[in-house]
């Protein structure tokens, strides 16, 4: 009521004791009871995108404008620039074309140039079906709105011209865009796929904004923003003082050229904040206008104790029963988890449960309202929203788009070879087509619009497929023999399938109540596909046949919180869980993290490694006999005859490709009747294409973390100032290293040389052959930043989880397989900060073959999630290996593995 009356007063108006998200609060009420614009000014990109998204769920809308700054917001953050770029324009498209937009700035989106609004006008570029246009106009106009021409369009700025096919791709597209000329008009315009170059859905129009930058004249916000606009600012000393620092930044040249040339003036910006009604927010007033006191108090955190949350509603409901609590989760899975919870506790309180969640809770005394979070709650941290990610076709070029004389298969006419593109005209139409030539000298052309068709053969390494004959039935013919030949490996599949679950397995019950307490704990929120995986494994879990699932996920995106899930869940059912870890190192890891998120419950975990003595492993030995142990986690020793399980529930294998044959046998006496859950990041051939044949279930995570970014990865050769550089540049943005030298005998001789190049770095060794107690104190010190590179064997493949590190260099990078270097990469690059991965090599033309498609593969697939493609791709490199038994399946080779 205070601030409606305040509006009519056209000042200054400060407000003061605002908590958590209730300043989106009042920024939502102050722009729906005025309907004018509405220019939030945030201290920083963090806070901006938490205003953002919080005024998004308020206002039920996704139409919040977005303003950073395109350098000096991307300095510090993980969004990408073309996605700042395309944030910027559309903010900018806002402010031209609505009337009553509302947009949130950074302080630095706010000072930096903009381009002159006629220029941005004029210079986009609309485009519709059935239009005309002029050829040569339209590829100037391209270029002059700052796309880039190249041979193909593989990243966001570039454009390409085939004929009468022009491909670009904007950044205001989440794909890039096709238009099909016949003649001088559009015949049609369609998204296409970066990476297979396939056209996808039809538009009936575009229109395409100008790079920022790309028109010379340049202006600042002032020009942007209507006189009854009305600007709400978290600080306004805070902003003139960012306006100053850019001020002498410009005056003393510290600007490059490629960075912002100068700034919005602080005398601008002042006049800017008079001549609008301003909103400021600060805890404290202190300036010499009108305030207004919210009163508000942030929410107690109760750092993820449900224990302590449910005692704060008992003794809140008692000594006030009037309160009315707000209580948000993040998603209506997460708010019917909290919701049981307390009403298992026959907690009676005045309650609404919400199923989306703001950043911050907040608490009005005067008011008798609460708002929680599950940040507040369970420590959850609220997934930002995903801004546009630019596809690049550059990692895949080399692997999915065709060389010349590759081999190809096409659905109706069989295996051919790729023998470049043609350019066929019939009257006055020109079509761009493929060329691939068959059997005798014959050739078929393919249009580039009809490439769903065709397919880049491959088979195993090496091997030369036999062309088809074009007219022939021959085609026809291999088609179904290979059907045949599938049906008779299903049916053998179905066979040792059939026996398999003619044993019926335990049939576990569904959520407990404190399983759903364990996984409302998750302190980040569950990407799509790991939810999809937790269910999958769940539900595989109540089925009354033994499960066997691969669980196939990136390095890091959430396979660990899936195999804790299922674990608790077998507890539950009062039957013992084990996870057998590869390495030492990977086994204590999962047993330092499953000890925290367990802690609540009254869970029994123990681990078994050569960490432990000779006597804690007869005691833990005898414990699991016994039952006394819920949960053990281990290394290949749990395999050892002595280990014997009083009742074992279900077994979780990571990393189940480091497993050798021997272990594997021994593994086999527990698949007849125990659920198996198998976890990798890159399957071996072979597991890999028995659960794409369907002899396994298999459940996929290939959703990145939040704001993680791929790691940049390079082939170099030894050379002592480009080794210090890429050091040096870690330990600058105080970083860790791991330097992989796999040789033990000479790896002192390594140190020695490397401390001799970086004198001021702090290295450690770590390696297998260390004596245990040595080895985990190494690596137990480096997790505490006492050492700066850590020069270690392949030990470290697995299971180090250290966020600080995100520099890898792995010398002789020829020497490892695919999935091992994969693995090795998958080390760094934890966290929001850029990482590198550098593979040491001799000269390439020291390399064998294989060596250098591995060190390409691994160089080419960069992008997050790429786990799954780089172990597809092994399977082409290695063969599919022996599926069943002794027989090969050789209509593999008959029409290719695709």
């Amino acid at each position: 009521k205070e601030i409606e009356k305040e509006l009519k007063s056209n000042r200054h108006i400060h407000l003061s004791a605002v908590s958590g998200s209730l300043r989106s609060f009042v920024a939502s009420f102050i722009y729906e009871k005025l309907k004018k614009p509405l220019l939030i000014i945030a201290s920083g990109i963090d806070e901006a995108q938490i205003i953002r998204e919080d005024l998004e769920i308020i206002l039920g809308t996704d139409k919040i404008g977005f303003l950073p700054a395109l350098k000096g917001d991307s300095i510090t953050h993980h969004v990408s620039d073309p996605a700042l770029m395309s944030l910027r324009m559309e903010a900018i498209q806002s402010l031209l074309e609505d009337e009553n937009w509302i947009i949130v700035a950074t302080s630095e989106g706010l000072i930096e140039p903009f381009p002159l609004p006629e220029d941005f006008v004029d210079n986009q570029l609309y485009l519709k079906k059935g239009i005309s246009v002029n050829y040569d106009t339209l590829l100037e106009q391209l270029q002059n709105i700052g796309l880039n021409r190249e041979g193909l369009v593989e990243s966001v700025g570039d454009f390409s011209v085939r004929g009468g096919i022009i491909d670009l791709y904007s950044w205001n597209y989440d794909d890039p865009i096709r238009i099909e000329l016949f003649g001088s008009e559009i015949e049609s315009i369609r998204r296409f796929d970066v990476i297979s170059q396939r056209s996808m859905e039809a538009l009936d129009e575009v229109t395409i904004l100008p790079k920022l930058g790309a028109s010379t004249q340049i202006t600042y916000i002032n020009k942007f923003i209507p006189e009854e606009a009305v600007i709400y600012c978290d600080d306004t000393d805070m902003l003139l003082n960012k306006v100053e620092s850019c001020e002498q930044k410009t005056d003393n040249g510290d600007f490059e050229e490629s960075q912002i040339e100068k700034c919005l003036s602080k005398k601008e910006v002042s006049r800017l904040l008079q001549e609008h009604l301003l909103f400021e927010t600060n805890l404290i007033a202190h300036k010499n206008i009108h305030s207004i006191n919210f009163n508000s108090l942030p929410h107690p955190n109760f750092n993820g104790s449900i224990k302590l949350f449910l005692q704060y509603l008992k003794k809140t409901a008692a000594q006030n029963p009037k309160t009315k609590f707000y209580i948000q989760a993040i998603n209506e899975t997460q708010a019917e988890r909290v919701k049981d919870i307390i009403e298992e506790e026959d907690i009676i309180i005045r309650a609404e449960y919400i199923n989306k969640s703001l950043h911050n809770g907040f608490v009005l005394p005067q008011q008798q309202l609460q708002v929680l979070t599950d940040h507040e709650i369970f420590n959850k941290l609220k997934r930002h929203k995903t801004y546009r990610r630019f596809k690049t076709g550059d990692y895949l070029r080399r692997l999915s788009t065709l060389s010349l004389y590759d081999y190809v298969v096409h659905d109706d006419y069989g295996i051919g070879q790729y023998l470049g593109l043609d350019i066929i005209r019939f009257g006055d139409i020109e079509k761009e087509c493929i060329k691939i030539g068959y059997q005798d000298g014959d050739y078929l052309f393919v249009a580039v619009d009809r490439l769903n068709l065709i397919q880049k053969y491959s088979s195993e390494e090496g091997l030369t497929p036999k062309l088809t004959k074009l007219g022939s039935t021959e085609w026809e013919r291999a088609k179904k023999k290979t059907k045949e030949s599938i049906k008779k490996v299903a049916k053998e599949l179905i066979e040792i399938y059939a026996k398999r679950k003619a044993k019926p397995g335990f049939r576990f019950s569904q959520d407990s109540h404190w399983q759903k307490e364990v996984e409302a704990l998750f302190p980040y929120e569950e990407t799509p596909d790991q939810l999809r995986a937790i269910e999958e494994v769940k539900r595989s879990m109540e089925d009354e046949q033994p499960m066997d699932r691969l669980l196939c996920g990136d390095v890091g995106f959430g396979k660990t919180e899936v195999a804790l899930r299922a674990a608790f869940k077998a507890i539950m059912d009062g039957k013992q869980a084990a996870i057998l870890a590869p390495t030492t190192i990977l086994a204590f890891q999962h047993f330092e993290n499953f000890k925290e998120r367990l802690k609540e419950f009254p869970v029994n975990i123990e681990m078994l490694n050569r960490f432990r003595t000779v006597k804690q492993q007869r005691e833990i030995v005898e414990g699991l006999a016994k039952g006394e142990i819920d949960l053990i986690i281990g290394t290949h020793r749990l395999l050892s005859d002595d280990v014997v399980f009083k009742d074992l529930g279900l077994l979780i294998i990571d990393e189940e490709q480091r497993f050798g044959v021997k272990h594997k046998e021994k593994l086999k006496k527990y698949r007849a009747t125990v659920d198996i859950l198998s976890m990798t990041a890159t399957p071996i051939p072979r597991t890999l294409h028995m659960a794409l044949m369907g002899a396994r279930d298999l459940s996929t995570i290939e959703t990145p973390p939040r704001n993680r970014l791929p790691v940049h990865t390079e082939i170099i050769h030894w050379n002592d100032d480009v080794i210090y550089r890429i050091i040096n540049r870690e330990l600058e943005r105080k970083g860790q290293i791991y330097f992989v030298h796999n040789r033990v005998e000479t790896i002192e001789s390594m140190k020695a040389r490397l401390e001799e190049l970086l004198p001021h770095a702090r290295i450690a060794i770590g390696h297998g052959q260390m004596n245990e107690k040595k080895l985990e104190k190494v690596m137990l010190d480096f997790m505490d930043y006492k050492f700066d590179v850590l020069l270690s064997s392949m030990i470290i493949e697995n299971g180090l989880d250290i966020s600080n590190v995100n520099t890898i260099i792995i010398n002789r990078a020829d020497r490892f397989g695919l999935s091992q270097l994969y693995q090795l990469r998958g080390r760094v690059g934890r966290s929001t900060e850029q990482a590198y991965a550098y593979l040491l090599v001799p000269p390439m033309n020291k390399l064998s073959e294989t060596a250098r498609k591995r060190l390409r593969t691994i160089q080419d697939f960069t992008e997050l999630g790429s786990g799954f493609k780089v172990a597809l791709r092994d399977l082409e490199i290695r063969g599919a290996g022996n599926l069943l038994g002794k027989e090969q399946s050789g209509f593999v080779q008959t029409v290719g593995f695709d």
